[in-house]
């Protein structure tokens, strides 16, 4: 007997529990759905705590207070929607619901000796939308396969999706459990057997049987079986006009007129604000407090929940497994222990599969169905610290691009690796999987050194970027490979103590560093290496390294004698090698210094020493930071008209398509560079109401292209003291907290020193252009050489 209890806009469905508002499906925890279950068949009626207690937990020894958590937890849910108070709790007596309760009953199906879909006795979070969807698509289409990983809770929504469509439909659901069998030759017994016949029963039984009344077949787990459940669907699809069939498999079946859904990892956190509401933290907080009543997602562990839930890619499984584990660990606990994943993630439920009791079983079971070939490639692949594309893939696993393709396409089509936009790209957990793989089997050496000769191969061309030459997108393009540089140098530095990979990693990968505005961390990797190498080293790389040095220290200490010390070894190297670019960017970096600490008439002959050296046929980008340099020397000793004019020619020059977006040499968008030395021109020639309307453009144009150096040196070097000098204080604030925000994220500490220089705070660190520019700030004229009073 099937009976349906309504109370206000909800009703109750027993005994599948199934509460709806107003039609729509309501998301309650497993708990508190039995409690209102049962208050819902007391009808109005008082039941005390006891009887609660017993119906709900079956004479556990469980506190109350376990029991009022639940009951608070179904009216945060249940109140909002009703508008008023749903349950009500009469003091020392006990609860009831507060809403007018009737009941329908109507006699169920006659479906006897088939094998129908079980209770669900958990609640399904973040699957919603999903589940509807995928009604319609079955509704529609009739024959659909979902897809996925294994443990991201593909039968949790094809259950529910059964369910669902066979009430709206009124036809029988049948289930057919396919994880248990080892042999393809029994997947048609066991629908016969599903069906309420016997093993015996041949495929054209189960065909009269299908015929002569609807049902809706789901068949679970079927990838290890997949020719025989394919080869079963195609046909019941062919000879069955109106059936429908629901498979859940971690990979397709590839059939005629089949309907794929690839289910996707739960939604995780973008920022702490969404933590509440994503729904893998609330899978969490839910199945932690299955296991520890007084759990909540709150302040003090929504970081470390949101850090759980992303480490382990949204994957159901792996998150119930670690919130299982809250019972004697706390959140961050959890977290910090999941470097070592397979080992923790352990507590699955007693009765589930054996592949979904542990988290390394889950992952056993996908590999398990690989032959060796594609086996051998996923653990190759997880080398790859993010998305890879195809020839990354091929230089890695070390086949032809067709063979490369074809293996990529299965591991795909297995739920193993993930198809993006861009390329290609493991689950976090899958890759742990792979890494240890790979140790078991040897081939993890071969493998790393395969992943470090690629990455070189990547950023064989990265020069372009110091040269000026490099357009913003062929870095973004780059970029990508950030988190592999990092693994790829952690590797080679552990192998090798710092050799000479880990020296061409670093200098070949450097503008990527500089790109995203990750000066710090690259000068600690290289003061590292420039420990490691003897006084003797003298040769391109030692050149290289030196000019990426003293960029980070520009950027992260100032213009300090290392910075210009750094740069002279270089040149001197440089000469010695006879290499013109690298002698060309080692002065550059000379100049640099001089210009920054103030000596400016000694950064003007390095800027004429740089120009001189250009042959008549060079780069327009070389042509173009000579000009810059030059053109800032200049502003900087006062000549501001010769300064204007070589600005106005290399500006014209900036127009050239391949210059568009471009990095300079400082690693500073072009763009932003010469607007914010126009603006001062345009200030120390008199129209400061035009250096203030470019002010506002610039800082607009930095601030939405959000990277830090160029942000950094326009808001610094022009914006600010354009906005202080035009007596815009609100503006000038505005500019300060965005530079101080910036500065301090990216641990950028000379250019902080800025922020406090130019809100009169102390800055004894401060360079001799820092200086002038903080005096002229508080009306100190004299301080700044460079400063023309507007004429009267």
């Amino acid at each position: 007997m099937i009976l349906s209890y309504s109370f206000g806009p909800f009703t109750l469905e027993m005994p599948s529990m199934d509460l709806k508002h107003t039609g729509a499906p309501v998301k309650l925890g497993a708990r508190a759905l039995r409690l209102v279950a049962a208050l819902a068949e007391a009808q109005g009626e008082l039941l005390h705590r006891n009887a609660l207690l017993e119906q709900v937990w079956g004479g556990q020894a469980i506190d109350e207070s376990a029991l009022r958590v639940h009951l608070s937890a179904a009216r945060k849910v249940l109140d909002p929607l009703a508008g008023h108070p749903t349950i009500v709790n009469e003091a020392g007596r006990g609860y009831r619901l507060a809403l007018p309760v009737t009941v329908q009953s109507a006699a169920a199906q006659d479906n006897r000796g088939m094998a129908g879909l079980p209770l669900r006795l958990t609640s399904i979070i973040g699957r919603e939308s999903v589940i509807a969807e995928l009604c319609e698509a079955l509704t529609e289409h009739r024959l659909l396969t979902i897809a996925g990983a294994g443990g991201m809770g593909k039968t949790t929504v094809g259950m529910e999706v059964a369910r669902q469509v066979s009430a709206q439909l009124a036809v029988p659901p049948v289930l057919v459990e396919l994880a248990p069998l080892n042999d393809p030759g029994n997947v048609t017994n066991s629908l016969a057997a599903a069906l309420g016949g016997t093993q015996e029963d041949g495929l054209d039984r189960i065909v009269e049987t299908l015929s002569a009344r609807p049902h809706l077949l789901f068949l679970d787990n079927g990838e290890h079986v997949l020719e025989a459940v394919a080869d079963l669907a195609e046909t019941l699809m062919q000879r069955v006009p109106s059936q429908m069939i629901l498979l859940t498999s971690r990979e397709p079946m590839r059939i005629e007129g089949e309907w794929v859904y690839r289910l996707p990892p739960l939604a995780l956190p973008e920022d702490p604000a969404a933590v509440p509401s994503s729904a893998a933290c609330q899978l969490f907080a839910e199945r932690a407090r299955a296991v520890r009543n007084d759990f909540e997602l709150g302040a003090d562990n929504a970081e470390a929940v949101a850090e759980i839930c992303r480490t382990l890619d949204g994957m159901p499984l792996a998150i119930e497994l670690a919130a299982s584990r809250s019972d004697l660990m706390t959140s961050r606990d959890i977290a910090d222990a999941l470097g070592d994943r397979f080992a923790l993630l352990t507590r699955g439920r007693r009765t589930a599969l054996p592949r979904h009791q542990t988290l390394r079983a889950a992952l056993d079971w996908s590999y398990g169905l690989l032959d060796a070939r594609q086996q051998g490639s996923l653990d190759r692949l997880s080398v790859f610290q993010g998305q890879f594309v195809l020839e990354d893939a091929r230089a890695v696993i070390g086949e032809s691009p067709p063979v490369t393709r074809d293996t990529l396409h299965e591991l795909v089509s297995k739920s193993l690796v993930v198809s993006t936009r861009g390329g290609f790209r493991l689950l976090e957990t899958t890759r742990h999987y792979g890494l240890q793989r790979l140790g078991e089997s040897g081939d993890l050496r071969a493998a790393r050194e395969a992943h470090v000769n690629r990455l070189l191969t990547i950023m064989s061309d990265t020069a372009l970027a110091w040269e000026g030459g490099a357009q913003r997108n062929w870095l973004i393009g780059k970029a990508r490979y950030l988190e592999d540089l990092r693994a790829a140098l952690d590797w080679t530095k552990a192998q090798s103590g710092g050799g000479r990979q880990t020296l061409h990693l670093l200098i070949q990968g450097a503008p990527l560093w500089f790109h995203l505005s990750l000066a710090s961390e690259y000068l600690s990797r290289a003061e590292e290496l420039l420990a490691l190498l003897g006084e003797d080293h003298a040769d391109a790389d030692l050149v290289e390294l030196l000019n990426g040095y003293g960029h980070a220290l520009w950027h992260v200490r100032g213009p300090i004698p290392e910075m210009g010390e750094a740069f002279a070894r270089a040149l001197e190297v440089a000469r010695g090698l006879e290499d013109e670019p690298l002698v060309l960017r080692s002065l550059w970096g000379i100049w640099a210094h001089a210009i920054l600490a103030g000596d400016y008439a000694t950064s003007l002959r390095h800027a004429e020493a740089f120009s001189a050296r250009l042959p008549a046929d060079t780069a327009l980008s070389n042509r173009q930071t000579a000009d810059h340099m030059r053109a800032l020397s200049h502003h900087f000793l006062g000549n501001h008209e010769t300064a204007l004019e070589l600005l106005e020619g290399l500006m014209r020059l900036d127009a050239a398509p391949e210059r568009e977006t471009h990095s300079n040499h400082a690693q500073v968008d072009g763009g932003i560079a010469a607007m914010s030395l126009l603006m001062r021109l345009q200030w120390m020639l008199g129209d400061l109401p035009g250096a203030l309307e470019l002010a506002r453009s610039c800082a607009a144009a930095a601030l939405e292209l959000d990277h830090a150096l160029s942000v950094s040196y326009g808001l610094a070097i022009a914006c600010i003291p354009v906005a202080l000098a035009a007596e815009e204080t609100a503006f000038a604030e505005e500019l300060l907290d965005a530079l101080q925000a910036t500065t301090s994220r990216h641990a950028l500490h000379h250019w902080r020193i800025f922020v406090d220089g130019y809100r009169g705070k102390s800055t004894p660190e401060a360079s001799k252009m820092q200086r002038e520019m903080f005096a002229l700030a508080r009306g100190e004229t004299a301080g700044a050489p460079w400063y023309r009073a507007p004429a009267a």
